[in-house]
């Protein structure tokens, strides 16, 4: 045996070593270390925060972990499920010192929370508000074509109900069409274009019970659309483009460490879709409008995984994970309202339906590794996310009152607003989640206990984000110019009233005209 061979022998054997050393030290007993993250979850928070998204997360990590100390008795671990066992280790280890106990290599933690902070990390709760902003992204091209609609009949802040042109006074939306008496011609365009800004509060901000996390956002939208009248009735479509960029609130993870410490990311989404109207308004200016959409949605999510030993030969982590799910969308709506004028006032009751079901494909995360040292590591930590199906199904009341001033060069229209929206698809929302490694494990290790896919696998858990409001306020301020050559600019703003923990602003503005 030459020198080569000797010192590779010794290696292997001291790679073998280390880990039934320490196999012997996590795992005193095989009881001892399946309870470890369960009795630090029940001693701090009992069944509450167990069964919490960081208490589900965690109990995963004791799982996988578990596991892999068996695996490693049996001989040297490959780099990326070493890697794993090390930050599942690490985690388990500082939750049983926390509990009284003396195993090494915890992260030096003397509170609580803070280990709390570092399993919050690890959950990947920020998918939870991808979902739900790709899905708000139809409801935003219907209220386009919905505003458009209600300008061919006069009732918007973006419409007009009488307005001078070529000496003569025009009605829209009396009697028996939109614009059946239009000199404009058949067809018809519009485009709009809004801002909306907002932020939500995190489900709890005192500890770490809550569902999700905070965040602040931004929507830039546009809707450009074509449609044909005829007497009583007008067919369109439209197109649109919605962009959300989401930045997750986080404050700065340190020593000491804050027990409001939250994992920051960013996420953006993208949604085009493509939607067909018609609208039919009777000779009592009763009308009806149904709408029906598509909607394609690309995802960019990057969520910061951070958290910080006080522990010497223990590494601080700074990881970056980032994903790119795609999604798609099919939405419709109904509405009935009736059209009350009187001179140049407009009043206007309705009730609508509307129903959106959003998915979102399966995927898996990419891990940076560990930027702390400057030099990225084996990635290992990284998350899959099972497919999503999100509904929605809502009715709104509403009513809207709007005059008329006319002026030189056509009418100036202000408008007010008021619906009441009841969502009854308003159960919590759950996304199955689980260690991406474990896959290539389970092909790795036929005789462990891995599996692929989401059914029943070690590392599996399942986060549930807080229930949407069934019920909300959508109260809007407008006004409308009207020129005599029949085109239309509005201004008009909207913010939504009584909704939990979300608070949410939007300008619109748009152009309208007839060929």
């Amino acid at each position: 045996m030459n020198t080569t061979q000797r010192r590779s022998r010794a290696r292997s054997f001291l790679a073998l070593s280390a880990s039934v050393f320490a196999y012997v030290l996590l795992l005193p007993t095989p009881a001892s270390a399946q309870v470890a993250i369960a009795d630090f979850m029940t001693r701090v928070g009992g069944d509450t925060l167990l069964n919490s998204n960081v208490g589900v997360s965690g109990w995963a990590v004791n799982r996988i972990c578990l596991e892999l100390v068996e695996l490693s008795s049996s001989g040297p671990l490959d780099q990326a499920p070493q890697e794993l066992f090390n930050r599942c280790g690490e985690l388990v280890f500082t939750s049983d010192s926390l509990n009284g106990g003396t195993l090494p290599n915890a992260l030096g933690y003397e509170r609580d929370d803070d280990l709390l902070a570092a399993l919050q990390q690890v959950n990947g709760e920020e998918a939870q508000a991808a979902a739900s902003f790709s899905q708000n992204a139809s409801y935003e091209q219907f209220s386009n074509i919905a505003a458009r609609l209600g300008a061919l009949r006069g009732t918007t802040g973006a419409s007009v109900t009488s307005v001078a042109a070529n000496g003569a006074e025009m009605m829209f939306g009396s009697g028996g069409g939109a614009a059946a008496d239009s000199p404009f011609g058949p067809w018809g365009w519009f485009i709009r274009g809004s801002y909306v800004t907002g932020d939500r509060d995190p489900s709890n901000r005192s500890n770490f019970t809550g569902a999700e996390n905070g965040f602040d956002f931004d929507q830039y939208g546009i809707t450009v659309g074509i449609d044909r009248y005829s007497g009583s009735t007008v067919w369109g479509f439209a197109l649109g483009y919605t962009a959300y960029d989401i930045e997750m609130q986080t404050t700065q993870v340190g020593r000491p460490l804050d027990n409001q410490a939250v994992n920051g990311g960013d996420i953006e989404t993208d949604t085009i879709s493509g939607t067909f109207y018609f609208d039919f308004n009777s000779e009592s200016d009763v009308y009806f409008s149904v709408l029906a959409g598509y909607g394609s949605q690309t995802l960019d999510m990057t969520r910061n995984y951070i958290y910080v030993s006080n522990a010497a030969g223990t590494d601080d982590q700074l990881r970056l994970l980032t994903s790119d799910p795609d999604g798609d969308s099919l939405a419709g709506s109904m509405t009935l309202g009736k059209v009350y004028q009187q001179g140049g006032w407009v009043f206007e009751p309705r009730i609508g339906l509307s129903y959106d079901r959003l998915n979102v494909d399966r995927f898996v995360e990419a891990d940076s590794g560990n930027q702390e040292a400057g030099t990225p590591t084996v990635s290992a930590m990284q998350l899959a996310f099972d497919k999503q199906t999100i509904d929605s199904f809502r009715v709104n009341v509403g009513l809207q009152f709007s005059g008329n001033i006319n002026t030189g060069f056509g009418s100036v229209r202000p408008m007010f607003s008021l619906d009441y929206y009841r969502e009854f698809e308003d159960d919590p929302r759950k996304i199955r989640v689980k260690y991406a490694l474990e896959d290539q494990l389970a092909a790795d290790n036929p005789g462990a206990a891995f599996m692929t896919g989401f059914g029943g696998c070690l590392s599996c858990f399942e986060l549930v984000s807080d229930a949407p409001d069934s019920g909300f306020y959508v109260v809007g301020l407008g006004i409308a110019a009207t020129y005599r050559n029949g085109i239309q600019a509005f201004l008009m703003f909207e913010s939504l009233i009584d909704y939990d923990n979300l608070r949410s602003n939007a300008l619109t503005l748009g152009l309208r005209g007839h060929f």
